[in-house]
């Protein structure tokens, strides 16, 4: 069978399992993965779990010196809780790049390359989706935003991806909203795009209108792959709304997700829990006590009536009153 005639099956598959299985479509991006985490996760119902698997963190000091306590722990969580890994390899170690800020590529790809290879070596059995970079068209990730040294560190990744794990899902280029606006979203997939088995995006409120953005600037660029938007979200103080404005915020995305989904297979938003500090109320969709915001209720609804089989046909239609819903709670 074709890949990408097997990705498509994959996440049809996923849009009919049942409330208690994993659900491909629906996702949430987190820093870490503790216990309470997991727990929070399994509750939602979301299947996939956005994480930053940083080579700065799991080979820091130097070469072949890695640190795996913390994406074990990770993995063992994900296995406990039944939920899907997407795990973002990025970020360089000092001694790979002469010392510099993490943005800067190493001196020597092959160092990444062995990096990944030995990454997903270890969670062959456990971890199938593997993204390249994150948001490379921004310099603060990627220093000056080179698509050449982008393009470059795909090439490297995929191939040892490739060696690792023939099982396994390649996704990106994970770019903002601004690298799809300016072209470098284009531009990318038009030279190496076909290095990716899913393409990703980012999208945030303060970039074009969502049903434009994915329409006519994401999906015709993207070689008919499927697509997630694996990273979007607002924080309540945003809104002059609050928590019931990033509720509503969610509900449009969903819905928009629903209208979609022959190609948009996956959404994934940013985030589920944050430890506030002065100034930065937080994305989490949890409290500080962790308790539910309407945001939560409102996702976890969806996916939960999602499950039923058509349920996102439903939403698409702007059927019942899930949203208000979770406002009453």
């Amino acid at each position: 069978m074709p890949r990408l005639a097997f990705i498509i099956l994959a996440c049809s598959l996923a849009a009919t399992a049942s409330a208690s299985a994993q659900d491909l479509r629906y996702g949430m991006n987190t820093r870490v993965l503790t216990p309470q985490m997991a727990d929070k996760m399994a509750e939602l119902g979301a299947g996939v779990v956005r994480l930053a698997f940083g080579w700065d963190v799991i080979e820091p000091a130097c070469k072949g010196c890695f640190t795996w306590e913390r994406t074990d722990a990770w993995r063992d969580e994900a296995r406990r809780t039944n939920r899907t890994i997407f795990a973002s390899l990025a970020y360089t170690p000092g001694w790979a790049n002469g010392g510099r800020h993490y943005r800067f590529p190493p001196s020597n790809f092959q160092d990444w390359y062995d990096f990944v290879f030995a990454t997903v070596s270890r969670y062959r059995d456990d971890i199938y989706f593997w993204g390249i970079w994150n948001e490379p068209n921004l310099d603060v990730y990627l220093d000056e935003a080179d698509l050449r040294t982008y393009r470059t560190l795909t090439v490297m990744a995929h191939a040892a991806i490739r060696a690792a794990n023939p099982r396994a899902f390649i996704v990106g280029p994970d770019v903002s909203w601004h690298g799809v606006k300016d072209g470098w979203f284009a531009a990318a997939m038009n030279d190496f795009g076909d290095l990716f088995d899913i393409v990703s995006v980012h999208w945030y409120v303060d970039g074009p209108d969502l049903e434009f953005f994915m329409d006519q600037l994401v999906q015709p660029a993207s070689l008919g792959k499927p697509v997630w938007l694996s990273e979007t979200g607002m924080k309540p103080c945003f809104s002059l709304f609050g928590e019931a404005g990033q509720a509503l915020f969610y509900g449009r995305v969903l819905r928009a997700f629903a209208a979609r989904q022959e190609w948009w297979t996956g959404v994934s938003f940013y985030d589920l829990h944050d430890d506030l500090t002065p100034g930065n109320c937080g994305s989490g969709i949890t409290r500080p006590d962790w308790s539910n915001r309407a945001a939560f209720r409102i996702y976890q609804h969806v996916i939960g009536v999602g499950a039923g089989g058509s349920g996102l046909a439903a939403v698409a239609a702007g059927a019942g009153d899930w949203g208000l819903a979770a406002f009453r709670r």
